[in-house]
């Protein structure tokens, strides 16, 4: 005979604002006194913020737009590099677009490499070395993140490899790599590429080259941990169904795997973003190096506070646009839930 079982809710307590502020605010004389102490601080930090920044010298962001976004670029070739960079726009609303709409990872990943490729056809003309601001950061971001995801795959999926040679080799990679500061890569690759190749390599190219490899390091310890999260019962039933070893990686583990590094990597990625500007120390003319490039102006010499505000603002909306896009896709995949 079937028991039926009533599931019991959880009590449905709404509160009105003001309940909420004194159960949470105004607990007490203790967290009374915090509360208006906190909020004097924080009017008082407001207050002298927005009186700076009705006072601030804006204009040299406001007079040098086209600086910011390109740099040096040569203006017959602006008109390429505004082509390109809205394929890019129109690429990232499509995919926040077709994960709200469930579209298969494989469209999107279709649909990435075809605007990859129409933008490298329209920037083929142009030097590297002859982009700079905005555009330069984000080039390099998407490229080094681009390059650096599959590369950080191969060497995760070595980490946890049972060949000894190809798991010794893997380790290695990653422990190496790990143990430097980006700024020693970026140098090393500069001087060293510099010197085997003569200077026939772009600065911009080895930029891409010692982010893609240093980031790819930290991408391969997400992947292995992501690996390792999987259940081993998953792979034995793979496994016992007739399953080669990389048909079970490629099927079984590895879809189950990315869904659990997407946090991590999408943190990893960030940072990334924000390391690009680090290459200004090897010349690089990218968003930190257009404005110190602006600051060494004779109008605009004590106009430090303004630049790095701005500068402050343009990291933090791309951080925050890619940390959202982060959460609508765990929210998809239904990470987080039980």
């Amino acid at each position: 005979m079937a028991t039926h079982v009533e599931a019991l809710l959880p009590p449905d307590e709404r509160l009105t604002p003001w309940d909420w502020a004194r159960r949470n605010l105004f607990d007490g004389w203790w967290n009374t006194i915090l509360t208006a102490g906190v909020a004097a601080a924080l009017l008082l930090a407001s207050v002298g913020i927005v009186r700076w920044a009705t006072r601030a010298h804006w204009s040299v962001v406001t007079d040098n737009p086209r600086f910011w976004l390109m740099g040096l670029m040569p203006v017959e070739l602006a008109r390429l590099a505004y082509w390109a960079g809205g394929l890019v726009a129109v690429a990232a609303l499509l995919t926040v677009l077709g994960v709200r709409a469930r579209v298969r990872p494989r469209t999107l990943v279709g649909l990435w490499v075809g605007i990859l490729v129409a933008v490298v056809w329209l920037m083929w003309t142009v030097r590297l070395d002859q982009i700079g601001g905005l555009y330069l950061t984000v080039l390099l971001g998407v490229v080094a993140i681009s390059a650096s995801f599959p590369l950080g795959v191969l060497v995760g999926m070595g980490r946890v490899s049972r060949l000894p040679v190809v798991k010794g080799f893997a380790t290695l990679y990653i422990e190496f790599i790990r143990g430097i500061p980006l700024i020693t890569v970026l140098l090393w690759f500069f001087i060293f590429v510099t010197l085997v190749s003569g200077g026939s390599l772009a600065r911009v190219v080895r930029a891409m080259i010692a982010l893609t490899i240093f980031t790819s390091a930290y991408v391969g310890e997400i992947v292995r941990a992501g690996i390792q999260s999987v259940p081993r019962g998953q792979s034995e039933a793979a496994r016992a169904v007739g399953l080669s070893a990389l048909q079970t990686m490629g099927y079984i583990v590895l879809p189950q795997a990315v869904k659990n590094m997407i946090p991590a990597l999408v943190g990893q990625f960030i940072s990334l973003f924000k390391d690009t500007s680090l290459t200004v120390i090897i010349g690089l003319s990218e968003l930190v190096g257009t404005g110190r490039s602006l600051l060494a102006i004779g109008q605009y010499l004590h106009d430090e506070r303004e630049v790095y505000v701005f500068l402050l603002v343009v990291y933090f909306m791309f951080s925050y646009a890619m940390s959202s896009g982060s959460r609508v896709l765990e929210r998809r995949l239904g990470l987080g839930e039980r």
